[in-house]
């Protein structure tokens, strides 16, 4: 059984995320394209003097927008946000004191970075949050403007430029807003349908119990007490009194009374699997995951993030270096460890050749899992392929599931 679909917090998830990416790229590109103009303009209206530390600031400002394209987390984001302020702030005080006239003629290139402010985003789960970090850069850049016009001893002006780039990136919020509206009534939410799935497993398994109860002590009672002589003996009355006990007791009811489920850690864990192996595919990797079952199998929440992170890498060298572009990973649970195990055909290297500068492979992989309590394992040849083995120990195993016809013994297989 392959996974070929998405969760669908991940799914919106995965949406927002190229959005934010979309955001992050625009407002470097108006940095970027603002750069020769301020250049010509300065130039020509013997303004140059402003032209290093102006350049110097922009730079900055795209550094940030770097650093947030690489680690798009609300942390960093803020801190852009902080940074690039400021940054747009002394830009502004600058070109209007070396350069008072441009703001009759050219004040467009006063709040071009104002406007870089507004194009920010997060990967966030909702189109709401989107627009919410929007709205946050708006109000970074509107108190930019204030701040450059107290220093400089100026009407605060703003321009058009940033509330055109705010009304852009909500319209383009609010259309994924509606389409994730949409799709959320026909498409299921998958953990609520796993519980559904799983209540109505239990349902079920009752009703086959019940009719195998029912069968095994009242209808052969019945048959017997029918088929018995007036008087029963103490032989029938015994195993009349036993099945009594037996319906009284409800043992056979309780092993559908609960269904185990895995908790908040374990479904991020998953998602975050399900998020990475799609991101693969997009990128033009076939990544087809195998081994999955009904099983619930809990381990430690660093460990899965270092296999994920392991993961990621494993895939990403698949990608670059294997020319191949398929990766079969296979998910194999014991009841102490679950094993990862990602296979590709390509091109394959000998290990030990792998320079010592080459970080990738000892430190993304191998020692990561080692640090995190896992194991990690690699088998390569030049012209045989990659196999890539990455174990974490179970912590619990709550529900150990139907293994699959060729995993049957000792391990078993999970998705």
């Amino acid at each position: 059984m392959r996974v070929t679909l998405l969760p669908r917090e991940v799914a919106a998830r995965v949406i927002t995320g190229a959005t934010a990416t979309l955001a992050w790229t625009a407002g470097a590109a108006i940095i970027v394209f603002s750069i020769p103009v301020l250049i010509e303009t300065l130039v020509r209206n013997d303004s140059a003097s402003a032209l290093p530390l102006c350049l110097a600031l922009l730079a900055v400002i795209l550094a940030g927008i770097g650093v947030a394209l690489w680690r798009m987390t609300p942390p960093v984001v803020v801190g852009y946000l902080v940074l690039a302020s400021a940054a747009a702030v002394a830009y502004a005080v600058t070109l209007i004191e070396e350069a008072p006239w441009i703001l009759e003629h050219d004040f467009y290139l006063v709040n071009r970075p104002m406007m870089a402010l507004v194009a920010v985003g997060v990967s966030a789960s909702s189109a709401l949050g989107g627009m919410a970090w929007c709205l946050l850069g708006y109000c970074a850049s509107l108190t930019g403007a204030v701040i450059a016009a107290l220093i400089t001893d100026m009407p605060v002006r703003t321009g058009f430029g940033p509330t055109m780039v705010l009304l852009l990136a909500l319209v383009v919020h609010l259309t994924l807003f509606a389409i994730q509206s949409r799709q959320r009534r026909r498409l299921p939410g998958f953990d609520e349908l796993e519980r559904a799935t799983l209540r109505r497993t239990a349902t079920v398994d009752l009703a086959r119990r019940t009719t195998a109860i029912v069968h095994d002590t009242v209808l052969n009672d019945l048959s017997a007490v029918m088929s018995a002589p007036d008087t029963l003996d103490q032989r029938m009355r015994d195993r009349l009194l036993a099945d009594l006990e037996t319906l009284e007791s409800g043992a056979w009811f309780s092993a559908t009374e609960r269904v185990a489920l895995p908790d908040a850690g374990q479904v991020a864990i998953r998602n975050d699997l399900a998020r990475l192996a799609s991101e693969f595919r997009w990128r033009g990797l076939t990544v087809n995951v195998t081994g999955v079952t009904d099983g619930v199998y809990i381990y430690d929440v660093v460990a899965g993030e270092a296999l994920i992170w392991a993961l990621r890498a494993t895939l990403e060298n698949v990608l670059m270096h294997s020319g191949s572009t398929t990766a079969n990973v296979e998910i194999i649970y014991s009841d102490t460890e679950v094993t990862f195990m990602v296979a590709d055909e390509g091109v394959g290297f000998d290990l030990d050749a792998v320079p010592a500068s080459r970080l990738g492979v000892r430190e993304s992989i191998l020692r990561r899992m080692e640090s995190a309590g896992g194991t990690a394992r690699i088998w390569s040849a030049p012209g045989a392929g990659t196999t890539v083995m990455l174990g974490v120990p179970v912590v619990e195993v709550r529900d150990p599931g139907i293994p699959s016809a060729h995993q049957q013994g000792d391990s078993r297989a999970t998705g």
